[in-house]
């Protein structure tokens, strides 16, 4: 994938001049990027400046199944109301138009909805019967109006009005719930590229590190070139002097995108 192959080739151009002050600093430098690679990957790193955790691959396994059911709440509300089933389509009288009822958002915005009962014939079948959903739309109508309604074929008493509309409606969770599956599925993939990577490089600088003379302060340099990296993908433009034997000079410290 063309976002992975650039995030690997920024990791390479960050290990080299590591790799050219000897094998203790490359070492160090392998495991160090290695270990936030497969961090990041597993369950993102934390934005020091407080900003949104960015996702790991558990969290686009979240955004997966919450895509998945974002898509099917259409197909959902609709077998739950029935509307599914109303693919017939006649006249009506309203019949009447009961009192509005408000439901307050989280916004503190309300909204109205009204009941509604209509009279219309079937197969010559007269049908005086409420709407099973109450909606804004039906607050303006009024009774001896005419209206367009769709039936169940099968159970011509089931009926609703504006159908269309809230199909329409319910469409926006279908395109969301793709969305998000899509955005998922694609930062899925580049998480999970990361700790392949991250991992082929902690084990080789776990490999290099064995033949290392004893002594070798190995720890406090992984540390600090955490701390470098870090800085690197977050974009905070500064870095940490690196204390590494032969005064080894900082590492480049152009923002790095995962």
């Amino acid at each position: 994938m063309k976002l992975f192959s650039s995030l690997k080739q920024r990791a390479v151009n960050f290990l080299e001049p590591y790799k050219a002050k000897g094998p203790a600093t490359y070492a160090a430098a392998e495991q160090a990027i290695g270990a936030i690679l497969i961090t990041d990957g597993f369950i993102g790193i934390d934005n020091p400046l407080g900003q949104k955790k960015r996702p790991g691959i558990f969290g686009t396994i979240g955004g997966i199944i919450l895509g998945v059911i974002f898509m099917f709440i259409p197909t959902f509300f609709g077998n739950i109301s029935g509307i599914n089933d109303m693919t017939a389509v006649t006249s009506a009288t309203v019949v009447s138009v009961g009192p509005a009822s408000y439901t307050r958002n989280s916004n503190g915005n309300s909204s109205a909805s009204c009941p509604l009962s209509v009279s219309y014939s079937v197969n010559g079948q007269e049908y005086t019967n409420q709407s099973s959903i109450s909606s804004s739309n039906q607050c303006s109508l009024s009774a001896g109006q005419n209206i367009t309604i769709n039936y169940n074929p099968a159970n011509p008493g089931s009926w609703a009005y504006g159908t269309k509309t809230i199909s329409n409606f319910l469409q926006i969770f279908f395109w969301a719930g793709l969305l998000v599956l899509i955005s998922s599925i694609i930062t899925f993939f580049i998480r999970l590229f990361s700790i392949i990577f991250g991992w082929k490089l902690l084990k080789d600088g776990r490999k290099n590190a064995v033949s290392l003379p004893a002594g070798t302060n190995l720890q406090t340099m992984i540390d600090e070139i955490k701390q470098n990296f870090t800085a690197s993908i977050f974009g905070f433009g500064g870095t940490q002097n690196i204390a590494t034997p032969g005064n080894i000079p900082n590492p480049p410290s152009s923002p790095i995108n995962l």
